[in-house]
């Protein structure tokens, strides 16, 4: 091979490995893009999820009113569909007598746990059973709705759904049965503690 042919071989060789490197570069710039363009679209899936969790309490809250259900303005300025409360400021707001219609005190553990010991005048409905009996067993027109469970898991899945099922002043006992120290009966308390008279003040 002569000198000059021995030449275009290394040029052509060159060439081939600069195609090479600048199709390698090509695919890695393209694996870039398509990682960014993967990343954008769940950063926009993301936004699109928080404005819907931000915009579902309105949405809800403006069919209560419309419905002419009371609706607490705490509720529609902090864009919360249930309140979260103590089991102490519970106790401190609310009476705790059977003859309240406006109120219900919810209790949503197990059958055998209500035998042990209950918040007097509660009624029981499982979180289990709570969709198939919400609408027969809790009247459309009570006010207030206070639910509660031994520690708080199963009462704020409870406040949600009743939430969403146009019930407006829903709260949640965060600390449950274990961080109450009012009344209470049931076979492990020995009976029915006399219930103290309170002023009710409503939300």
């Amino acid at each position: 091979m002569s000198g000059f042919g021995l030449i275009l071989s290394i040029g052509g060789l060159c060439i081939a490995l600069m195609a090479l490197w600048v199709a390698w570069r090509l695919r890695q710039e393209l694996s870039e893009i398509k990682r960014e363009k993967y990343y954008l679209e769940q950063k926009i899936k993301s936004v699109s999820a928080q404005i819907e969790s931000t915009v579902e309490p309105l949405r809800i809250q403006t069919a209560l009113l419309a419905q002419g259900k009371p609706v607490s303005d705490r509720l529609i300025r902090t864009g919360r569909l249930y309140h979260e409360i103590s089991a102490k400021e519970v106790g401190e707001i609310f009476l705790l007598d059977s003859q309240d219609s406006q109120t219900l005190w919810l209790d949503v553990r197990t059958d055998s746990e209500y035998a042990k010991r209950h918040i007097p005048g509660s009624k029981l409905i499982p979180i289990e059973d709570l969709e198939k009996r919400y609408q027969t067993e809790i009247p459309a027109t009570v006010q207030n709705i206070i639910v509660y469970c031994a520690g708080g898991d199963r009462s704020r899945l409870a406040c949600d759904f009743l939430s969403h099922k146009d019930f407006g002043n829903v709260y949640f006992m965060k600390d449950g049965l274990q961080g109450w120290t009012g009344p209470m009966e049931g076979s492990s308390v020995g009976g029915l503690i006399q219930i103290a008279s309170k002023t009710r003040v409503t939300s």
